[in-house]
């Protein structure tokens, strides 16, 4: 059914429904059979208002729906008031004698069958739908499967993640990229920039809907999951409830809801729609002020919805994972395979026929990485990897590199996403105590479980201090600060980088709060230490940007300083600690002449899951003067 018909016959059942309420005012709805009293405990039910989308607002403490549609109610007052929406729905699904795909009951099967289910006596009567049987019978769905992408290095911001739903056939065998998949997202205008889109985002400014596609076409649209490693959660959702879950997502198209990046955000919004679909679930009442996508994934977990979980390891996982057992000489002859216009034969020639068959096997999953990376179509591409193909097929078939180890954690079982610490320390000739809260998400220095090494974004992080004379200032406030520490390896040469933007203070007591923003481009290596058996125990790096950081404030001589040199260090990220030692040197600067330098070290040792113990020391230096700060912080996370 078109959208515009949609619309069309959402205004009729509107117009209709107004009416019939006017008409049975007096009785609430038009059959006598159903007491007000029954139909008030049902306004009241929590499946009905899952239905509705009904949640408190956590800032004004309203009590109404999500959905911002008129389409998506009956009643007028359908947004802020539940027993009027229900009055309206069962009078509209009492109607008889409506032609085709006209009926409210075609508009809203998953409210009619549950009010048909609560409600036998009222004598409904089915109407035809058409359109939504073939849809339906369609999407032939007989499973829910949650998708994450996992987090990757080259983007720290994946670690904030995204899920949709895709919904599974009955047979086995058939291919989980030809099921459809629903997915809410940010409907936002491709004309913004990013600094519009952030702001929007953040603040509702855009619509969210719903959509449902076969999955192949969602992967293709979201390119990043065949370069994230990918987690399939297995629902425990019985065919009842996935029939109504069908039902409630066909209610949702064409509507919308405002789109809010930290808390109405994609995975807020499935684990609603779940909730709809089961009279078991609750997931969503937890999620009140955030919703980070891992952590609606830890919400399906202790609610014992999560049946099993399935790894898919993307293109680079599975190229890193053929080139680490492959040698010196066959890696370069596939990378030569791919970015060589020498025939293939030519290359090959004189290599054993076992050797081959690894070189063209990793050269087609360079290929593969490479088409991927672009994320466009390259005829050249395109024919030297069917080159690749042909010549493979000539030698004997069969598996010559194992699939990609699974990863020994999954994102979800990393620590919380949000971190609250107490501590103290002495800086210059001052003793403090300091209190910390950060909304979220990670930093290189916290326990590594579950996360990408190398890589952080932290958001709303806030530290408080108190001074000796009592005195409580804010002394250091993140907006964001992200870094990502990615190393070259044979097939793989990225770019390390960071970027940080929020208010600072210098360890000197004189220091005020200052704004900065600080941007740094180089390169990072990671050293062959933390293996044992050939598992990987730990992470440790090398690592050197350059660095750019600008400042503003009065303390500066004409306002502001824009300071630039170098960032160096040492990153060691185990299971039992973290150490961090990194030296920054700015001798050029611009507003304020004053050259700047700083040594940190900082160790971490990680308690159980959710804890951990900090120490950290810094000197910092303004031209000649420096002034020592040490620290002693204990961290919870949740």
């Amino acid at each position: 059914m078109g959208r515009q018909s949609k619309l069309i016959m959402a205004a009729v059942l509107v117009a209709m429904s107004f009416s019939s309420c006017v008409f049975a005012a007096a009785d609430s709805s038009q059959n006598p059979a159903v007491a007000d009293r029954e139909i008030r405990d049902l306004a009241s039910h929590q499946q009905w208002l899952h239905l509705l989308h009904y949640r408190i607002h956590p800032y004004t403490f309203r009590f109404l729906s999500q959905n911002d549609s008129p389409e998506f109610f009956l009643a007028k007052d359908g947004k802020r008031d539940a027993y009027a929406e229900l009055v309206a729905n069962i009078n509209a699904f009492l109607m008889q004698g409506q032609g085709e795909n006209e009926s409210a009951q075609c508009r809203f099967p998953a409210r009619y069958h549950w009010l048909k289910q609560r409600l036998p006596q009222a004598g409904f009567v089915d109407q035809p739908c058409p359109a939504f049987t073939e849809w339906r019978d369609e999407l032939n769905a007989h499973s829910l499967t949650l998708i994450f992408p996992a987090s990757h290095i080259n983007s720290p911001s994946s670690m904030y993640g995204h899920t949709l739903v895709r919904m599974d056939r009955e047979d086995p065998s058939s291919s989980k990229l030809l099921a459809y998949s629903v997915n809410f997202a940010a409907n936002a205008d491709p004309t913004d920039n990013e600094l519009v889109f952030s702001y929007k985002g953040l603040s509702g400014g855009y619509p969210g809907e719903v959509s449902v596609m076969p999955y192949y076409v969602k992967t293709n649209q979201y390119q990043h999951m065949e370069y994230r490693d990918t987690w399939e959660y297995e629902l425990d959702f019985g065919s009842a409830e996935v029939e109504q879950f069908v039902r409630h997502v066909w209610e949702l198209q064409d509507t919308a809801f405002d789109y809010f990046f930290f808390d109405e955000n994609c995975s807020y919004r499935l684990l609603t729609m779940l909730d709809a679909a089961s009279a078991r679930a609750d997931l969503a009442a937890d999620f009140k002020m955030k919703a980070v996508p891992v952590d609606t994934i830890r919400a399906l977990y202790a609610a014992g919805f999560v049946e099993r979980e399935v790894y898919r390891p993307s293109a680079a996982s599975v190229m890193e994972s053929n080139a680490a057992l492959a040698s010196e000489q066959e890696a370069e002859l596939a990378r030569a395979l791919v970015e060589t216009d020498i025939p293939v034969g030519e290359l090959l020639t004189g290599v054993s026929e076992e050797s081959q068959t690894r070189v063209l096997e990793l050269a087609y999953s360079y290929a593969r990485y490479l088409s991927v990376k672009k994320k466009q179509a390259n005829p050249v591409l395109r024919k030297r990897t069917l080159q690749i193909l042909s010549a493979r097929s000539k030698l004997p078939a069969g598996d010559v590199f194992p699939a990609p180890r699974k990863p020994e954690f999954r994102d979800d079982e990393g620590h919380g996403t949000s971190r609250l610490s107490v501590g103290g320390g002495y800086t210059g000739e001052q003793w403090h105590g300091d209190i910390n809260w950060r909304i979220a998400y990670h930093d290189v220095l916290d326990p590594s479980k579950g996360f990408s090494p190398g890589a952080q974004i932290e958001m709303g992080d806030f530290y408080t201090r108190v001074t000796e004379e009592g005195d409580v200032r804010l002394q250091k406030l993140t907006l964001v600060n992200v870094l990502s520490l990615s190393h070259r390896t044979r097939f793989q040469n990225p770019v390390a980088w960071t970027v940080s933007a929020g208010l600072d203070r210098f360890n000197s007591d004189k220091s005020e709060l200052f704004s900065q923003f600080n941007l740094g481009f180089g390169r990072a290596w990671q050293l062959p230490l933390g293996l044992r058996d050939g598992k990987r125990l730990g992470s440790a790096r090398l690592f050197a940007l350059g660095d750019l950081t600008a400042r503003a404030d009065n303390q500066f001589e004409e306002g502001y300083q824009v300071s630039a040199g170098l960032r160096a260090g040492w990153l060691w990220q185990g299971r039992a600690n973290q150490e961090l030692i990194q030296f920054r040197w700015q001798p050029v600067a611009l507003g304020d002449d004053t050259p700047r330098r700083e040594l940190t070290i900082e160790e971490a040792f990680n308690g159980f899951d959710d804890v951990q113990l900090r120490f950290g020391f810094s000197r910092q230096w303004a031209a000649s003067e420096a002034t020592n700060s040490w620290k002693l912080t204990y961290a919870w996370y949740f």
